[in-house]
């Protein structure tokens, strides 16, 4: 349970969470009988939690009838952020049934259909402000020199050797479940640090193993670590994965919180709280503020790099070299890392729920008292939501 005062769904609308549930895992089936190449394919349903029932689909459009069914049963439903939640919801699946027709080949239209946010990338305007931002910091620091060269101070003087990582994460892990536990309930089954060498991803919270993989071929430091742990472990998606799992057996959060959907409504608001994760716990100094910045450069720039390649057409170099200009952390693999995530044409549009999730929570957070924040847990941990209904909060 979370708060003393939480509430639940209500009954309709917890049958039709099962419904949708149904309906997502129907056309994972169809999407995989479609088009999986390999079994790296991690499918619309990456993660399952445990809900068992598929719905049978012969092709695309008899999936998008069964959603178009939906959408209008989402209307009718009691609580009002879920009528506009669900609605939202069938509208992002239904889009991801259009784009395997063939009839949604703008990547800016997939974005906005697929996640529910803006489909515009980052701006240099905007990304020249964060640098000034992390200017601001190394002149508090003392520290000499051009951006590039205080960037480069900054992480000798922070970085974990990579035979160093699972150790140093897994103490830092330790730390953020101490943390944890002081706001939220958690899981008995404690979590691991894996390592591998290489991969589309910095972090991947493999739930059903119990673990997070951390790829080590990008650098690291330690405050880097410590927003992975945040991240993907605690309070971010482990307790994500956990509170809906438990929730729903309880009888007050509905099956389509057992499922992890990519290119989903729900995308965006589900790595944002994540990223939040360092707040939540009140666990930042300054450096845990300027990797914060850097995050969100990372985050900023993976949507320009997407639109350049797969709008622009720009050649992949072109792309790295652009990458390049900007103070990014990682180094040369974490570029390779980015480029592998960005040209999978089922990821190209994902990349957008990292920075539009950072401002969807962000958005509402400034406007919060401390008094707010035990409702608010409620809210984002009981439910899931999209950008539109997280600013339903009230």
């Amino acid at each position: 349970m979370l708060g003393e005062n939480f509430v639940g769904l209500s009954d309709e609308t917890l049958a039709y969470a099962e419904d949708l549930a149904t309906v997502t895992l129907g056309v994972d089936a169809l999407d995989r009988k479609l088009n999986q190449t390999s079994e790296d394919y991690d499918g619309v349903v990456c993660i399952n939690l445990g809900w068992d029932k598929t719905a049978e689909f012969s092709d695309w459009s008899d999936a998008r009838a069964a959603l178009r069914e939906l959408a209008a049963r989402a209307l009718t439903l009691p609580e009002a952020d879920r009528r506009l939640y669900y609605t939202q919801a069938c509208t992002s699946i239904d889009s991801f049934c259009a784009w395997r027709e063939g009839k949604l080949p703008r990547l800016t239209d997939q974005v906005s259909l697929f996640l529910l946010s803006d489909g515009a990338p980052a701006s240099e305007k905007y990304l020249a402000g964060q640098c000034k931002k992390l200017d601001a910091y190394f002149d508090m620091l003392g520290y000499k020199g051009t951006l590039a060269e205080r960037t480069e101070r900054w992480k000798e003087e922070n970085l974990v050797p990579r035979e160093d990582v699972q150790s140093v994460m897994t103490d830092l892990m330790n730390e953020a479940r101490e943390i944890c536990g002081e706001f939220l309930p958690l899981p008995e089954e404690p979590y691991h640090v894996a390592t591998v060498d290489g991969g589309p991803f910095s972090a991947r919270s493999e739930v059903l193993k119990l673990r997070v993989v951390v790829n080590i071929a990008p650098t690291y430091t330690r405050p880097s670590l410590k927003h992975l742990v945040c991240h993907e472990i605690y309070p971010g998606h482990y307790m994500q994965f956990t509170l809906r799992r438990e929730l729903w057996k309880q009888g007050y959060a509905g099956a389509d919180g057992l499922l992890s959907v990519t290119n989903h409504s729900s995308s965006s608001c589900f790595e944002g709280l994540a990223d939040m994760g360092g707040r939540f716990l009140g666990w930042m100094d300054v450096n845990d503020r300027i990797q914060e910045i850097y995050s969100d450069i990372k985050s900023a720039l993976g949507t320009t790099s997407s639109y350049q390649l797969q709008v622009l057409g720009w050649p992949e170099e072109q792309v790295e070299e652009y990458m390049r200009q900007w103070p990014l952390l990682g180094g040369e693999a974490g570029i390779k890392s980015r480029m592998e995530f960005i040209k999978d044409p089922t990821r190209a549009a994902l990349i957008w729920s990292y920075w539009r999730g950072d401002q969807a929570f962000l958005n509402v957070m400034d406007r919060l008292s401390n008094e707010d924040m035990p409702r608010f847990y409620d809210y984002i941990y009981g439910r899931l939501h999209t950008p539109a209904s997280l600013a339903m909060f009230q």
